[in-house]
């Protein structure tokens, strides 16, 4: 099989080659996490205080980490045949609607596992 082709590492001037798909090298792979982090806290500005009080609650860290548990791989990623941890649970239809609809929103089959990228992504459709 040949080796898979290289590409630029993604922080501006470095010379330094990473795998298709990898994005930063490993000197520079802290960049992408400070990305993401950035990423994300400009999302939170965007939540109201009910939604800020539900994702920091007690009952949802414990529904978090027990469906991460049952589906350890992020699913949007899974289905492009590739094999990423999840970091996060979604819902999917969004809690707002799940509350007006009367259903409980720490349902497992409202939550999908998902990577920070898959996540941003979908934040991201969803908001244009």
């Amino acid at each position: 099989m040949p080796p898979r082709p290289l590409t630029p590492c993604r922080k501006v001037g470095c010379p330094n080659l990473v795998i298709v798909g990898q994005g930063y090298c490993p000197v520079h792979k802290h960049v992408e996490k400070e990305v993401i982090r950035e990423n994300f806290s400009k999302l939170d500005i965007k939540k109201t205080p009910e939604q800020k009080a539900f994702y920091s609650s007690y009952k949802w860290h414990t529904t978090s980490l027990q469906h991460r548990q049952i589906e350890p791989l992020c699913r949007r990623c899974k289905a492009k045949g590739k094999v990423v941890p999840a970091e996060m649970v979604h819902h999917n239809p969004p809690v707002e609607v799940l509350l007006q609809e009367g259903k409980s929103p720490f349902d497992h089959k409202y939550l999908e596992s998902l990577c920070n990228n898959c996540h941003l992504v979908e934040l991201r459709e969803k908001r244009n």
